[in-house]
């Protein structure tokens, strides 16, 4: 197919605005470049850092944040050991006058850098502290007009780490070396010094766990019982020097002097005197160890109470002295005879 001549100016038409617009895109760009791909971690790396534009009063500033945050390309290969990210630390002073601190150049910065041509180099040294493979990128332009300076290639740079050889520009394996055996040290016998200490300490430690243990054993205090019958003896001595009687309290001297007397009843011969009447409390009493030949003493005392105690009788004023003589009486010869009480008849 033969192209006629209005097709052939369209065709270099087309190629000339391609050429121009390339032309103009090659003139606006910022790159970076290591002098050297390969260090040991810490050491420190000159960058050169070139920026071309057409357009120096169109520049605000030029923004290396990305530094701060490179990108490790063999992390997928061991995400155990390697960091996935890194700061470029920056040593120094530098031209571009960012720092640690500062990861942007303002446009007043490169004041005067441009008399000669569009094109500057700058350098500026950094150092890595964590192994791996890192991708330290171009720094973005920041520009009035908005225009959009293309992203090129980025410095990759090798970062081993300090006990590895290294050849200029070049990883270089080292071949495998013997163990070295360790010597002998007293690491290898603590085993030992722990089982003699803890021999010597054993004898004590279970002597301390009886003594403690023995310590802690709680003491069950023996129950003193005290007899019935000197429960009611000294009850009855105390109702005594109270003179209730005498003062007028007949009610309530018959009602706490057969109170006594019932409970005494209950603790002696087990049975609940204090919720009986008188002659269920004599009932009771037949299938006990009770001498029936106190019957009548008893009788009397409960059946005179009763009656004070329901206002059915006023009995005269001696009576009330004789009934706590009889009380008394009456329970020094019901008393269960313990050991002590035998001893001290025997003396």
């Amino acid at each position: 197919m033969l192209l006629d001549s209005s097709m052939i100016k369209e065709i270099k038409y087309i190629l000339l605005l391609l050429l121009i617009g390339n032309i103009g895109f090659s003139q606006n760009s910022i790159s970076v470049t290591a002098q050297q791909d390969t260090i040991l971690i810490g050491d420190h790396l000159i960058i050169d850092v070139v920026l071309r534009t057409d357009n120096v009063n169109d520049l605000v500033s030029i923004d290396f944040t990305g530094w701060r945050d490179l990108i490790n390309l063999a992390y997928p290969e061991d995400t155990i050991n390697l960091e996935k990210n890194t700061t470029a630390v920056i040593i120094g002073n530098n031209e571009w006058g960012i720092s640690d601190q500062y990861f942007s150049t303002p446009v007043e910065v490169m004041e005067g850098w441009f008399k000669n041509g569009n094109t500057i180099t700058k350098q500026i040294k950094i150092s890595i502290y964590d192994y791996g493979i890192w991708v330290l990128p171009s720094p973005k332009i920041t520009n009035k007009s908005g225009k959009r300076y293309p992203e090129l290639e980025p410095a990759r740079i090798w970062v081993l780490p300090a006990n590895m050889g290294m050849a200029q520009d070049s990883i270089k394996l080292m071949p495998i070396k013997d163990i070295i055996a360790e010597g002998e040290s007293w690491e290898d016998y603590k085993i030992w010094f722990y089982l003699l200490g803890f021999a010597l300490l054993a004898p004590l430690l279970i002597k301390l766990f009886w003594k403690r243990k023995k310590d802690e054993e709680i003491t069950v205090e023996k129950e003193i019982i005290i007899p019935a019958h000197k429960k009611a003896l000294t009850a009855l001595q105390s109702l005594k020097s109270e003179e209730l009687w005498q003062s007028g309290n007949i009610k309530k001297y018959q009602s706490e002097l057969t109170a006594i007397v019932r409970r005494y009843l209950g603790d002696r011969f087990d049975v609940n005197a204090l919720e009986m009447t008188t002659d269920e409390i004599s009932r009771a009493l037949r299938n006990k160890d009770f001498d029936t030949k106190h019957s009548a003493t008893l009788q009397r005392i409960l059946t005179i109470a009763d009656l004070v105690k329901f206002a059915k009788a006023t009995p005269p004023l001696e009576i009330n002295a004789e009934f706590m003589d009889e009380a008394v009486a009456f329970v020094e010869s019901t008393k269960k005879e313990d050991v002590e009480d035998l001893k001290t008849d025997m003396n």
